[in-house]
């Protein structure tokens, strides 16, 4: 009687579980088959939310389905990283992450619940954005070389502005000084938008910004440029020089956009996934809409991807900490 009772539950839960595993598999095939949530881990209106909608509605083309942007703020986009490792690996969960939050932060925030290598799978890296040198306009400098100069013979007077302590923004004007072995103070704002404001007012002597946003302000005649961070120059402004030919070799700095999701994913949900990528990188209005946001469109496999982030993590661990920069 018990063995019959034993042989009979056994039998019921090898039915489920095959049930179960038929059920996955035919998820995994018919993907997608219901909307996909794409999150942004800052508030809307900034760069990487740009970006995030550009991409979103192209991968929406590509997939067949919605691919709606969530946007999560709060913690230098750690909240929204830590939901999406601990959410479903079903593909319908996806995070643009950025430098900051998949290179920077986990040397920045000593307690985070996730770890970059471990738990989030790479689906491609988009996106490339240089920063970009800037100067208020009556600053008595017009290059690099000039600029390094006179705060050698001015030790601690001058000062440049960021984003914020340990933001891509504060770590590049840290690498820079570091390099020229230059004495320049930092000032970090609540974000580059007061920043800029206080620069183009000439109450900042200098300050790193994001290159589509430093764009605008030099072709206005508000501030000046003295070099592209990027050891490439920008085909939007040639004539610009990069601080690595400017006498710096070793200087490169930018921000960049990467897609990734859960850790577990299924490797046919992947396969979708990264091919859809690559195609939305390929298509030209998508493309365009990204330059005029100042981006180099790259899109990588995931094996590149996670190369690219094993590399950017080991390149910025240590500027984090010598810079000594931590959030609590």
């Amino acid at each position: 009687m018990v063995l019959t009772l034993f042989r009979t539950g056994f039998v019921a839960a090898l039915a489920l579980g095959l049930i179960a595993c038929e059920r996955a598999a035919e998820e995994v095939a018919n993907y997608p088959s219901q909307p996909i949530r794409l999150v942004i881990p800052f508030a809307a209106g900034g760069t990487t939310d740009l970006t995030g909608r550009v991409l979103a509605a192209q991968l929406s083309e590509e997939l067949g389905q919605q691919v709606v942007v969530e946007n999560i703020d709060g913690a230098g986009g750690t909240v929204a990283s830590d939901q999406v490792a601990r959410a479903r690996p079903d593909g319908y969960t996806l995070i643009l992450h950025v430098a900051s939050t998949s290179a920077i932060n986990p040397y920045l925030y000593p307690d985070l619940t996730y770890d970059m290598r471990e738990d989030f799978a790479p689906i491609s890296l988009m996106t490339r954005v240089p920063n970009i040198v800037l100067v208020r306009k009556d600053f008595p400098a017009d290059t690099v070389a000039e600029f390094v100069a006179l705060a050698k013979e001015n030790p601690g007077t001058y000062n440049y502005g960021s984003s914020g302590n340990g933001t891509i923004l504060h770590l590049s004007g840290a690498l820079f000084a570091k390099q020229t072995g230059i004495d320049i103070v930092h000032i970090p704002y609540p974000g580059a938008g007061p920043a800029m404001n206080d620069l183009v007012a000439g109450t900042i002597d200098a300050l790193f910004d994001n290159f589509p946003t430093g764009l605008v302000q030099v072709e206005a005649g508000n501030v000046k440029a003295l070099a592209i961070t990027t050891t490439e120059r920008s085909s939007a402004m040639p004539d610009l020089p990069t601080v690595a030919e400017s006498g710096y070799p070793d200087y490169d700095t930018y921000s960049w956009s990467a897609i990734y999701a859960p850790p577990g994913l299924p490797p046919d949900i992947l396969v979708k996934l990264s091919a859809a990528s690559i195609a939305v990188a390929q298509d030209p209005e998508t493309v365009q809409r990204l330059q005029d946001l100042g981006a180099e469109v790259i899109g990588s496999t995931p094996e590149e991807l996670a190369e690219f982030r094993d590399r950017m993590l080991d390149y910025w661990g240590p500027i984090v900490r010598d810079s000594g920069a931590v959030v609590e």
